[in-house]
């Protein structure tokens, strides 16, 4: 359990409170002592004036006449006066003084003493016939002095006591009682209880000095709960480091040792000391190159030192010479260790055991010549033989172009199915209703050639002729427009970029592609979702390039849709969705289709050339290769796909705004 805190704070300020308490009521006490002693003095003075004033003119006229009783009278009446202790008459006789009455105690210590002179005046002259000596005493005045001493410190005391406490309770309530809490809080904080922030109870909502220094404590706490946490991060992976670097250094194939700058070994690793064939008490303290160097080889030690003393060592072939009395070469690299002054404190040598590849190296060179001879026999071999690859690999480019066109020719033959398809319908209703034209000119030219024509009838006729022309008409503007974008694909240069409208370019290349896909595989059908976004600004596109991608994509997806009708008969329903959306930086269309996916593990050679999903004689692998040339080379934009085997297949099309 814990001991309960002692406020010593608390006493401290009441024993300066009454120090200074008592200081200053001695203070006003001595001020008002000393000013009622001073008042004292006055009515004492006022005193002896009054005896001057009343009696000494009436004493002087008493003992001229020598009235004994009236001067008695007289003596009692200055004797009743406050404070006064003693009172002699003296009579003037032969020119001296002798003591005519005499009342009270004289004394030398405490007292006021004031003399007068007894006169008698007779006219003009006066007689000098006595005086009279009057004593106050002081005592009285110390006396009540004394009393009213008493009686102030002992108010002032209670008083000082009382008040002392009061101030001492509120700063208890106030002041200790918090601060006592904040110093408990201090004792029990350990590193375990941070979580735990102080609570102080408070009267009001108002907070003091003291909760906005708890307050501060409390963002100390969390600050110093965050610092222990950093410091034990920090810790654990200085110790991980320590750890990973020991590791490094005892599992390292190569020798790791440190060295002073004159060469004296402070710490070499397994490897080293396997290689070298020394034990650690046997090098460490010792100069490494003088215990292990090869004789005759100073110099090279020297120049290894010299250059290390200023700059990172890089490939530096210095053999030694082991315990085991073999040769061993080493290559040795470098790093410098420095004190916070930029001096070096430590060369970190890392060497490669190359003793190996340097005799291969010696035998090497005893074969170069005979392999110089060699060569030179086998140039003539080479080259023919660059020939003949020359050769091999232009027929290998020959066959790729070949390849490119057969599927640019793959491409048009779609288009050409689907445009076909596209053809036959305005064609089929321009016949149609041409030959609904020539029977109603028939019945136009009947009628009027009878001898009662009806000419409401022929007014019907006509109407009828007039609605079929206009249909005639809109049929053939609407394959004047095919024929037109037909002609338009066909002349675009390759690369030639225009501002083109996307949505336009998808909505005209889904619709070969459906048509080409329906000729090719009758009975298949597929529903066709086109979200396509109204405000989409045009695109700085090659378009006859980039109609070759929309067309090769919608005829994958299409192909795609169909073979798994095959596979899911009437449980599956074909849907192609087509978006088109845009961000800040591009214009995006996506390409989802529901068909028979690709495998995951497949995703990343889609784009490869010659790299084909389909069967053997159905497709060339250039398709989607082509389309990422075009999308990411010609038009600097994007080309992904992501896909999941038997459920769909996405791809996004991503073609910069123009700026």
């Amino acid at each position: 359990m814990n001991e309960k805190p002692r406020s010593h704070l608390s006493f401290e300020l009441l024993k300066w409170i009454l120090i200074c308490s008592t200081f200053f009521t001695f203070l006003g006490t001595g001020v008002q002592l000393y000013t009622d002693y001073k008042s004292g003095l006055r009515v004492i003075n006022s005193t002896l004036s009054q005896i001057k004033d009343s009696y000494v003119q009436s004493m002087s006229n008493s003992l001229w006449n020598l009235d004994d009783e009236q001067i008695s009278i007289q003596i009692k009446g200055i004797k009743k006066l406050k404070d006064i202790q003693y009172i002699k008459v003296s009579e003037r006789r032969n020119n001296t003084f002798k003591v005519y009455s005499e009342v009270g105690e004289y004394k030398d210590k405490n007292v006021i003493e004031q003399e007068y002179t007894l006169e008698y005046r007779n006219g003009d002259n006066v007689n000098k016939i006595g005086k009279l000596q009057v004593q106050a005493t002081l005592d009285g005045l110390f006396s009540r002095l004394f009393d009213k001493i008493l009686v102030i410190l002992i108010t002032q005391t209670v008083k000082t006591f009382i008040v002392s406490f009061c101030i001492l309770y509120i700063i208890h309530v106030l002041v200790s009682k918090k601060i006592m809490t904040l110093v408990s809080f201090a004792k029990q904080l350990r590193i375990k209880n941070l979580d735990a922030p102080i609570s102080i109870d408070r009267e009001s909502n108002k907070l003091d000095e003291i909760d906005e220094l708890a307050k501060s404590m409390n963002q100390m706490r969390v600050h110093l709960k965050l610092s222990v946490d950093k410091m034990k991060r920090s810790e654990k992976n200085i110790i991980e480091e320590r750890d990973y670097s020991n590791g490094l250094i005892n599992g390292s194939p190569y020798i790791i040792c440190g060295l002073t700058p004159k060469g004296i070994v402070n710490f070499l690793n397994p490897v080293g000391l396997n290689i070298t064939g020394v034990k650690r008490n046997e090098i460490i303290g010792r100069d490494f190159f003088k215990t292990l160097g090869i004789e005759g080889n100073e110099r090279g030690v020297k120049e290894f030192l010299d250059e290390s003393k200023f700059t990172e060592v890089k490939d530096f072939i210095l053999p030694l010479k082991s315990k085991r009395g073999t040769e061993v070469v080493i290559n040795w690299s470098t790093l410098l260790r420095r004190n916070a002054e930029g001096d070096i404190i430590e060369i970190i040598g890392f060497g490669s055991d190359i003793t190996q590849k340097h005799f291969a190296e010696k035998e090497l060179k005893r074969y170069q010549q005979q392999l110089e001879v060699l060569v030179e026999k086998r140039t003539a071999e080479v080259e023919q033989k660059n020939v003949e690859l020359s050769e091999n690999l232009d027929e290998l480019k020959n066959m790729q172009t070949r390849l490119v066109a057969q599927e640019k020719l793959a491409s048009l033959g779609s288009l050409t199915s689907g445009i076909a398809h596209e053809l036959n319908n305005p064609l089929n209703f321009v016949i149609n209703f041409s030959q609904a034209s020539q029977e109603s000119c028939s019945d136009i030219a009947k009628e009027l050639e009878s001898k009662t024509p009806d000419f409401s009838e022929v007014k019907e006729s006509l109407d009828e002729l007039k609605e079929f022309s206009n249909m005639i008409h809109m049929h053939g503007k609407r394959a004047e427009t095919i024929i037109r974008s037909m002609l338009d694909h066909s002349r675009s240069k390759e690369s030639e970029k225009s501002l083109e409208e996307v949505n336009n370019l998808i909505e005209e290349n889904v619709n070969f592609a459906f048509h080409a896909i329906k000729a090719k595989y009758h009975g298949f059908n597929a529903k066709i979702t086109l979200r396509l976004e109204d405000s989409l600004p045009k695109a700085e596109l090659a378009k006859g390039e980039f109609g070759r991608v929309l067309l090769n994509m919608f005829t994958n997806a299409f192909y795609s849709m169909n073979l798994r009708k095959e596979q899911d008969k009437d449980a599956y329903e074909a849907e192609l969705i087509i978006t088109s959306l845009q961000d800040s930086k591009f214009i995006i269309i996506k390409i989802r289709d529901n068909g028979i996916g690709i495998e995951k593990e497949k995703l990343k050679d889609v784009f490869d050339p010659f790299y084909t999903t389909k069967p053997t004689g159905e497709g060339t692998g250039l398709g989607l290769s082509l389309s990422h040339e075009i999308i990411v080379g010609v038009h600097q934009g994007e080309l992904d796909i992501d896909s999941e085997l038997g459920e769909f297949a996405e791809f996004t099309i991503k073609l910069p705004k123009k700026s």
